[in-house]
This record gives C-alpha cells, structure tokens and sequence, in this order.
C-alpha cells in the first residue's frame, strides 16, 4: 500500500544530535511515506549529512526515536540498517578505487547472498550460482546506470561524474527499500547531472523511496516530492517544491528572496 493512506515507511520523532557544544540536529521531526522522493536542503552546517548519519548508523541520535518499515532503528549499527533495505551514498565518493568497476557493485551484494557459510569454503554448486546471478544483476545495475561497457575498468580511473553514477549502482545492489543520496550533484557538470536525474527519474518511477539531500535546486524541485528545509538542525520548513518556492522564510533564508 502507497496510497494516501500507508503507514509511513521511516518515521524520525524528536531526534537530537550534539557535537560538543554543537547542535547539529535538535528537535527534528518527520516521515516519510513509501515510494515518496525526500528532498533535504539548507546551507552548509545545517545538519543535513548529520540526519543522513543518524538514518544510517554512522552516528547514533542522543535522544528520539528511529523507525523503518516497522522496525526500531536506535540499536542497529549501519549494516544491520543495510540488511533492512537503507542503503546511502556519501558527499565525498567512497569507492574501491583499485577493484574494477563490476567488482565495486558486486562489492554491494553482500547482503544478498543465499548460501551456507562452508560453500565459501568448497565452492560447490550452490557457491557458483549464487556467483553467477549476483554478476548478472551487477551487469544489470551498470546497464542502468551507463557503466556496463566499463566493468573491467579499474574504478579510479573513472571520470568523476562515472565514479557518483557506480557508487549509485552499488549502493542499489543491496536492494533498498530507502535509498539515501548525500549531494549526488555535487562536482558534476550540467550533462553529468541531466544523467543523474534521469537516472534518479527511473528510480523514483520503480517505487524506491530517497532522501536527497542536495544544493542544486533545480534538481530538488523537479525530482522531490516532498522538501524539508533545515536551519541549525531543526526543521524551517516541510512540503511540496511547490509550497516552498512561496515560503517567506525559505525564501528569506535559503533562495536569496526569489526562486527563478
């Protein structure tokens, strides 16, 4: 069920994050309903990456409450929260840079395997055909995304805007339910991030809910159903593109008096 009517697949009550003497996220409230695109703007130190921290596992929240399709997340580290269908990519790229470009996806697949422990071992049959269709989907994923005739390249040498598009298609071989994108846009040129929306477009049109948290507005406000607007770690602002192009205090603070 995605209708009007679905129970919220994250939902994030009151959650406080300090550094030091630094709020990072205080008193943040919302959710997030199936196959819904969430857009997380505001400036540098608004404690947009934190939240993304805090959804994923990297940081724990010092206090409030984390759910997931139904699921308590305040206990589970980040690679039980990736077994549970929350997957991210980062601001700066954190690739494999001496593995090929197939061997990064496929890299993803861990939460994916259906083989007893010992066939690591002996390499049976069962060991060969889960090797065989995790290669086929990882084929998939770099067809998607453009790479496929650069699976073998080494994925340093890929080109930067490449190198955003495979840390994608490795973070959706974990098969998420929620994808987190950590400024996804950033670096790229204006080709490179048409290629990113569509890609993005794709996604969204499959069912697979995102939290994007981004700098280019005219992303955000054709990709995003929803945006949420944070200033000094709370929420300024939660609603359509549509509804914030005609806030007052968005505008204020955040577009400069006037979005084009």
């Amino acid at each position: 069920m995605t209708g009007p009517g679905a129970a919220p697949l994250l939902t994030a009550e009151d959650l406080h994050k300090r550094f030091g003497g630094v709020q990072a996220v205080g008193g943040l409230s919302f959710t997030l309903p199936p196959a819904t695109v969430l857009a997380v703007i505001g400036p540098n130190g608004a404690g947009k990456s934190t939240l993304l921290n805090l959804l994923s596992g990297v940081h724990r929240a010092d206090a409030g409450r984390l759910s997931f399709a139904g699921t308590e997340l305040a206990a589970l580290p980040a690679h039980r929260r990736a077994r549970l269908g929350l997957a991210r990519t980062f601001q700066k790229i954190r690739l494999f840079r001496h593995l090929s470009v197939l061997e990064n996806v496929l890299a993803g697949f861990y939460t994916q395997h259906r083989i007893p422990t010992w066939q690591y071992l002996l390499h049976g049959p069962a060991f060969h055909a889960d090797r065989r269709r995790c290669r086929q989907a990882a084929a998939e994923l770099l067809a998607f995304v453009g790479l496929l005739a650069r699976a073998a390249t080494p994925a340093g040498a890929l080109a930067y805007g490449e190198q955003r598009l495979l840390e994608i298609a490795r973070a959706l071989a974990t098969q998420p339910r929620l994808l987190l994108l950590d400024e996804p846009a950033a670096g790229l040129n204006g080709a490179e991030t048409e290629a990113l929306r569509v890609r993005l477009t794709a996604l969204r049109g499959r069912g697979l809910a995102m939290i994007l948290v981004e700098h280019d507005m005219d992303l955000v406000t054709r990709i995003a159903d929803q945006v949420l607007v944070m200033h000094y770690g709370q929420k300024l602002f939660a609603g359509t593109p549509a509804a914030m192009r005609e806030d007052a205090g968005v505008i204020a603070a955040y577009l400069g008096g006037e979005l084009a």
